[in-house]
């Protein structure tokens, strides 16, 4: 009887840091990426039984975002909106 080698897939964890919103947009598409590899290795031949599998999949994500920056930076651009309108009304 032939012996199968069976090895055990070991799931790595994966950290990713983004300090712009560029790198947001990646760090997402590469979670992406990554669940639709899995999902393919799970299910290759895909179709409904991949969809199906997606929607029970235990998959744990834990997303923080802080647009403080953003936010910030969008504020000083309005500021600075509104006293260019002032002092183009003789102000």
């Amino acid at each position: 009887m032939k012996e199968i080698d069976m090895h055990e897939f070991n799931p790595p964890r994966y950290t990713w840091t983004a300090t712009t919103a560029r790198e947001a947009d990646n760090v997402l598409q590469a979670v992406q990426d990554l669940i639709a590899a899995h999902l393919a290795t799970l299910v290759p031949r895909g179709g409904g039984e991949k969809l199906q599998t997606a929607k029970t999949a235990p998959v744990t994500l834990t997303v923080s975002l802080d647009l403080s920056g953003l936010i910030e930076q969008i504020n000083t651009q309005r500021a600075a909106a509104g006293l260019a309108v002032s002092l183009g009304d003789g102000a």
